[in-house]
């Protein structure tokens, strides 16, 4: 049989209760003062009510709380400054909506300078790919090749026999005017003669490294090469010479000075003229590798790119579209956009206000459908189903009524403190805007409907064991007389006022409404009631 229950620990809605005491009281008033002009007509009997056909509809009840389809708290995924807010409370919004916005110019920026980024890739890839160069880079790369084989036979080639004579006698005359002016400057002091040798050999070696730097100075690595170590070690020892000399010099006579350094000079010259004319192995090797890079270089010019360096170029174009997505996604995360349509219940933002992702700008409902989470037991979950339809009611609309349908039966239970229950969803169109979210709604569920079965009151029934009795009332031929018997029946569902009578009544019988348990018995095993 069909049982209207519910675990929570309120009961049943107040409205139902105070609907069934105003029935109970009604009913024992009629019966009251059907007894009492029963008595004064001087016949006493019970209220009876005939046996009827109808419609059953058994319900389980129970009540919960009103829910929105959707809830969300939105929050920016960005940290910035609040410049719009577009929307306020109570607004009806649809999907893709905007509803706030940050200040997003330097995201705009690097939007734009990854895209400039990612251009650049494209073209380099492209480049590659085509393998081949603008025609004035080849020119150049041309022109480097011919100037290195130039300077290469240069170096080869070395001096000729007439250039080798003329400088040994510029040596050789350039040491006699230097021995000479030395001889003039009336110094005999041999601390100024090994000065002054100490610093003509530095002079030489410091014209000699000049030399060998001069031949490769037009090299782009020349800074790591040997002959600009030699030319800066030469450079210090000549310096350091030069200083010790000084210092002796200036005991001896200053009027002979000018004579003695031009003297110097023009040896040291005539010495390095002489030492660059004799090519080195180090300087045929150094032409030599400016010819192969010169080479080199022209070739990559003018030949396909390797897969190698496609693939670098591609991994490049690769990275770059990947910088501008992020650019992109962080240009996008600047606006707050609705995931869904529904109503904007809370506004936490203004502009001006700083925004982050912890914190959330607002809150989207979506009231369509709405719901309600109802808890049952096991009993009554046993008798639900999916699709069943449910009438709704909220106390405090006082007379609203909406209908609804389950929609979820949940497939195990929730044990809380050793009380098993079931929760089942009712869902129901947002047709009242009255109804609020988080309002308590009673809700009846249509587990089953019967046409044309048998149906006595609730109250006619009296337990008999572990079945059901009624009491039937047969007129005897005494006038203001009747007699009352007890009659087994097979009882099936209720609707909570009325209970289904499988077998053991037909229609028409009088039964009694209230029955009494304690009446008198007749002879025949019934029961007497008189004057």
């Amino acid at each position: 049989m069909a049982t209207t229950s519910y675990p929570r620990r309120r009961g049943l809605p107040r409205r139902w209760l105070i609907l069934g005491a105003v029935v109970v009281a009604v009913a024992i008033g009629a019966g009251i003062y059907i007894n009492a002009n029963a008595n004064s007509a001087g016949v006493a009997g019970p209220t009876t009510v005939p046996v009827t056909k109808g419609l059953l509809v058994a319900t389980v009840a129970g009540s919960g709380s009103v829910a929105a389809e959707q809830s969300l708290n939105l929050a920016f995924q960005t940290n910035g400054t609040v410049t719009e807010v577009l929307v306020k409370e109570g607004d009806t919004v649809t999907p893709g909506r905007e509803l706030a916005r940050l200040d997003d110019r330097s995201l705009q920026l690097q939007v734009k300078t990854a895209t400039s980024s990612l251009e650049s890739a494209k073209a380099r890839l492209a480049q590659a790919q085509k393998g081949n160069a603008r025609p004035e880079e080849v020119a150049a790369a041309q022109a480097a090749v011919a100037s290195a084989e130039a300077n290469y036979a240069k170096v080869a080639r070395g001096p000729s026999d007439a250039e080798q004579a003329s400088a040994a006698a510029a040596v050789r005359s350039a040491q006699a005017a230097s021995d000479a002016a030395t001889a003039v400057a009336g110094t005999t002091d041999s601390q100024l003669l090994a000065s002054r040798a100490a610093l003509e050999k530095a002079n030489a070696a410091l014209r000699q490294a000049q030399g060998n730097y001069d031949k490769v100075a037009w090299l782009p690595d020349i800074g790591a090469r040997p002959e600009a170590l030699a030319l800066q070690s030469a450079t210090i020892d000549y310096q350091q010479a030069k200083a010790n000399y000084d210092s002796l010099l200036r005991t001896a006579d200053p009027n002979s000075q000018s004579k003695i350094d031009s003297a110097a000079a023009q040896l040291a010259q005539a010495q390095a003229n002489l030492a660059r004319l004799a090519p080195t192995a180090e300087d045929l090797a150094a032409a030599q590798s400016s010819i192969d890079q010169a080479t080199a270089n022209l070739a990559k010019l003018t030949g396909a790119a390797t897969a190698t360096d496609i693939q670098i170029q591609q991994a490049a174009v690769t990275q770059a579209e990947q910088s501008l997505q992020q650019a992109q996604l962080g240009l996008a995360n600047a606006t707050l956009l609705a995931p869904f349509g529904g109503v904007i219940a809370q506004v936490n933002v203004v502009p001006g206000s700083q925004a982050n992702s912890a914190t959330p700008a607002l809150r989207l409902i979506n009231r369509n459908p709405l719901h309600v989470d109802l808890r049952l037991t096991e009993n009554d979950v046993a008798k639900v189903q999916v699709g069943q339809s449910v009438k709704l009611s909220v106390q405090s609309l006082g007379d609203w009524q909406g209908s609804g349908s389950v929609i979820y039966v949940a497939p195990a239970a929730d044990n809380v403190n050793g009380v098993v229950t079931y929760v089942v969803r009712v869902s129901f169109p947002d047709s009242e805007p009255k109804v609020k979210v988080g309002m308590t709604a009673d809700l009846s569920i249509e587990v089953t409907r019967k046409e044309g079965v048998l149906l006595v009151p609730n109250a006619a029934l009296l337990p008999k064991g572990t079945g059901r009795v009624v009491q039937v009332v047969d007129d005897t031929a005494a006038k203001g007389q009747g007699a009352v018997r007890e009659v087994d029946v097979q009882a099936g569902l209720s609707d909570g006022t009325n209970t289904e009578i499988l077998s053991g009544l037909s229609e028409g019988q009088q039964v009694v409404a209230f029955p009494d348990s304690g009446v008198r018995r007749n002879r025949g095993g019934g029961s007497f009631f008189g004057g």
